[in-house]
């Protein structure tokens, strides 16, 4: 009868254990020691900032353009006029042209590095951006041939103005790699060290207007 009792017992104790929510699941030993692995988080970094235009200047700043399809694009200048944050923000005016192979890209350097921003351990473009509505393009980021970097030129997927300042946040990991510009002999590797040129580039044949750019950071 005591022995009845004592299975009775038993029994019912793995009743209320297998049956509560949350029940400790012990892994096999050899794997984890029959302990729990607790689960890795992500290390948190502080932003890099790459450039905000708060020097009154955008250092380094290019165009470039499918002047064959009509095309043509300014560089970016600091405007105190309209701003995300801080006093001043880039602009550029541009027109995409005729021809719908592609149209105009827009990029700027740092004033705050030497040709570059060192953005170890960071994996995420972080940038405002104020485009014409419903107008297509693509963030670029550019490695500087320094400090680990070999000049590999990195696009980013499509992006789509709204008309008003938006913050686009973009994994480093969903760019891929400009096959007919930059240095196609590298490592293949995006090379957070070395952050040498952001910018972003609309696509051909899409109308013309004008683009603000502010708060660039990596993350």
């Amino acid at each position: 009868m005591k022995k009845i009792k004592f299975i009775a017992y038993i029994t019912a104790a793995m009743f209320v254990l297998t049956s509560c929510a949350g029940v400790v699941e012990v892994k096999a030993p050899g794997i984890t020691g029959g302990k729990i692995e607790a689960k890795a988080e992500k290390k948190k970094f502080k932003p890099v900032l790459f450039e905000d235009f708060e020097a009154g200047t955008a250092v380094g700043s290019y165009s470039y353009a499918n002047t064959g399809g009509n095309a043509s694009a300014e560089k970016f200048v600091a405007t105190m006029d309209e701003k995300h944050g801080g006093n001043y923000s880039a602009f550029s005016s541009f027109d995409t042209g005729a021809d719908g192979a592609w149209g105009v890209g827009i990029g700027t350097q740092s004033a705050y590095g030497g040709g570059y921003i060192d953005a170890k351990e960071r994996d995420t473009l972080s940038v405002w951006v104020k485009a014409p509505a419903g107008m297509p393009f693509y963030f670029f980021c550019n490695e500087a041939q320094d400090n680990g970097g070999d000049g590999e030129f990195w696009n980013s997927p499509n992006q789509t103005g709204t008309g008003k300042w938006d913050l686009y946040e973009i994994s480093m990991d969903d760019f891929y790699k400009n096959i007919y510009s930059g240095n196609q002999e590298g490592n293949n590797a995006v090379d957070m060290t070395a952050m040498g040129t952001v910018g972003l580039q609309f696509a051909g044949s899409v109308g013309k207007g004008t683009v603000y750019i502010d708060d660039v950071y990596f993350k």
